[in-house]
């Protein structure tokens, strides 16, 4: 996911708000989002290629996990999958369920806020840190954190605006796709933006998420809406 933002205890109603783009090579196979048939309490779309996923819930612990690549950074296929990092920090088990910034260098280039009840950034460009973050709205994009991205700065005064209105943020999505500049939904028939995730949970543990899913073109492929509890 190459655009995402993040509201953390804005919101009246819904305390976490996650909203993203995930941008990615249309041949890439990916399966829906849905809850995973492993016994693991992932509720995720699935990377095929690699098994892992770009944004999840914890079913029982209510964890949230978002990752995003940085541009321009050669990937080497010897790096631990950023994927595996994903799915370790939404588990709460595995070798990177509760990773050190010493750990981060281990995984090609990316952008991750975790939530867990707090949230946290962790990143490895420009170099390898965790950062505990305040209540507030916070983005990201597949940019290194340090410069500014205009990507990223107009989805997050969006899901400003919605949390700070108390407004429903299921319209973040249109805002996802919407024509404007910098542009956040990305067209093209080999590279583009595949997915358009809402994650929204209540102070009492109830969770909605909306996937919109597009085809080479931008073409709505699909989507999928799932609201459940957490525990």
């Amino acid at each position: 996911m190459c655009v995402v933002a993040l509201a953390h205890r804005v919101h009246p109603d819904w305390p976490l708000i996650l909203i993203g783009n995930r941008d990615e090579f249309h041949e890439r196979p990916a399966a829906p989002l849905a809850e995973w048939d492993d016994g693991s309490g992932i509720v995720a779309g699935r990377d095929l290629q690699a098994g892992g996923t770009w944004l999840g819930v914890h079913r029982p612990s209510g964890r949230v996990v978002v990752v995003t690549n940085v541009r321009g950074a050669m990937p080497d296929p010897a790096k631990d999958s950023r994927g595996a990092l994903v799915v370790d920090l939404l588990r709460g088990t595995g070798r990177f369920a509760d990773p050190a910034a010493t750990d981060l260098d281990r995984f090609n280039a990316f952008n991750l806020f975790a939530a867990d009840g707090t949230v946290r950034r962790l990143t490895n460009r420009p170099q390898p840190s965790i950062l505990s973050l305040d209540a507030g709205v916070h983005a990201l994009a597949n940019e290194p954190v340090d410069r500014p991205c205009p990507r990223a700065e107009r989805l997050r005064a969006a899901l400003a605006a919605v949390a700070d209105a108390g407004a429903d943020p299921e319209g973040l999505l249109d805002t996802l796709t919407a024509e404007g500049d910098p542009a956040l939904f990305l067209l093209g028939e080999v590279y583009g933006t595949r997915a358009s995730t809402l994650v929204a949970v209540s102070a009492a543990g109830d969770v909605h998420m909306v996937e919109r899913r597009y085809a080479s073109g931008g073409r709505l492929a699909g989507t999928t809406v799932l609201d459940f509890r957490i525990g």
